[in-house]
């Protein structure tokens, strides 16, 4: 078994994390930094950059190309690193946990505020799949970006601000605190994901129900935006005496002005009304769902 995020973050020293930054740094002119270019560009002796470059090698935070000359591009661990120096170096966090999830575009840990709360880190990692797979789920250009990095950071970014822009309007989804590179930390809700509960009464299940049409109608009404991947796997069941439901996984949204917004977001609730019916007994009618989504068949 390999090391964890953080016993690799913690085998760092300065000259190693200054390497990994120049490589970063440089990636966006040469895709694999030529060694050459980092010695020329750092305050670093030869020898050390060398010995860095071994190290973030062997922890697999970079990867090399020999031809057709010796160059050194980041792997998304090394952005992960990156990231978390900088959160650490801000005092935002004081610890790194355990990864918690790992999915086909993000992998999310655990981690500790300064203020001793509970937080979680989410890395988006856009393109472990395939890049045809994000075009279809992405709506916005993607000829600017040309590597898998500076994709997962404009993601980043776009999730960051779509989810202060729900929170900020009362929509039910975790609270963004800062967004680093590919990485967001936001509020650690105690839950578990809607598909993993097995039992619920049937007030809880109504009252649920309402919470997610209330975020989606947000969303709608107050945002413009659509969620785009709504599923059992992006809402999330608050573990409290009156369970919360809560929408998460949100750079996919697609804009309500969008041509194919409304087909998409009643496939969406035929979905979860279908899954609320077979799971819990529950029948919706999911034209009621959409004129509580959008405020009535005159839309307001």
């Amino acid at each position: 078994m390999g090391l964890s995020l953080k016993e690799k973050y913690y085998q760092m020293d300065n000259n190693d994390f200054k390497t990994l930054f120049l490589i970063e740094k440089f990636m966006r002119y040469y895709g694999f930094v030529p060694l050459e270019v980092l010695e020329n560009k750092s305050n670093i002796p030869s020898n050390q950059i060398k010995k860095s470059i071994e190290k973030l090698l062997d922890l697999g935070l970079i990867i090399s190309e020999a031809s057709p000359f010796y160059g050194y591009q980041l792997t998304f661990n090394g952005l992960d690193i990156l990231s978390l120096r900088f959160y650490f170096n801000k005092k935002i966090i004081t610890d790194i946990g355990d990864k918690i999830n790992s999915g086909k575009e993000s992998d999310i840990y655990n981690a500790k505020l300064i203020s001793e709360k509970n937080a979680i880190i989410k890395f988006h990692k856009e393109g472990r799949t395939s890049f045809k797979a994000i075009r279809r789920k992405r709506s916005f250009e993607f000829k600017k970006w040309n590597s898998w990095i500076e994709l997962s950071k404009k993601v980043s970014n776009r999730e960051f601000l779509t989810l202060s822009n729900l929170w900020k309007k009362g929509a039910l989804v975790p609270e963004p605190i800062y967004v680093n590179r590919h990485s967001i930390i936001m509020e650690k809700i105690d839950g578990l994901e809607l598909y993993k509960v097995k039992e619920l009464s049937e007030e809880m299940v109504k009252n649920i129900l309402d919470d997610v049409i209330a975020t989606l109608r947000i969303a709608y009404k107050e945002v413009g935006i659509i969620h785009g991947d709504l599923s059992p796997y992006n809402i999330l069941i608050s573990n409290s005496e009156n369970p919360r439901g809560y929408i998460i996984d949100w750079p996919q949204f697609i804009d309500v002005k969008n041509k194919y917004a409304e087909s998409i977001l009643r496939k969406e609730l035929e979905y979860l009304a279908s899954y609320f019916y077979k799971r819990f007994g529950i029948e919706v009618s999911v034209d009621n769902l959409m004129d509580s989504i959008k405020g009535g068949i005159d839309g307001k």
